[in-house]
């Protein structure tokens, strides 16, 4: 396990040949500056990397040289809108209670605690002449595309689940 004190007196003495490069793992950049000696390039930007190392928190420090990551696990984001044909589930609101009306609140379709509006193509409504089973088919291809696009599913196993459910039809 790599030494922010022991990185930062590297850099400060022996920063001008690399040495606190090559104690990162930096080889490459370590023999640049080996290359490079000569010339006082190398020993400015060493003073500069120094002082970075110098006022950098640890964790930051452990983050970027010792691969140690602070959440433990990688933390996946979805940042998508929900499905035209998700439904919320009944009963409990999400959070702690019932969103008050005012106070900046904005109901938005599709969410608890709102009346849903009669809209063709929602969920819950079928046009006239369209099937339950066809409303089946859209909302699982949305969830199949919803999939698609968080990297769970290639392009090929994509395709490969759509044909499958357009062959249902």
């Amino acid at each position: 396990m790599k030494d922010k004190n022991v990185a930062a007196i590297l850099a400060f003495f022996f920063g001008s040949v690399g040495a606190h490069k090559f104690y990162l793992g930096q080889i490459g950049s370590g023999i640049l500056y080996l290359v490079f000696c000569w010339t006082l390039i190398p020993s400015i930007i060493a003073f500069v990397e120094f002082i970075m190392l110098a006022v950098m928190d640890r964790d930051e420090f452990n983050r970027r040289y010792n691969g140690a990551n602070t959440l433990g696990s990688p933390v996946v984001v979805n940042m998508l809108p929900p499905s035209p044909y998700y439904q919320p589930p009944q009963g409990q609101p999400y959070g702690y209670g019932q969103p008050q009306q005012g106070y900046g609140y904005q109901p938005q379709p599709g969410y608890p605690g709102q009346q849903q509006h009669h809209h063709p193509g929602f969920p819950g409504q079928q046009q006239p002449g369209q099937s339950s089973s066809q409303v089946d088919v859209v909302a699982k291809l949305e969830k199949l595309n919803e999939l698609r696009i968080a990297g769970l599913l290639t392009e090929e196993e994509f395709a490969q689940q759509k044909a499958r459910i357009l062959e249902r039809l």
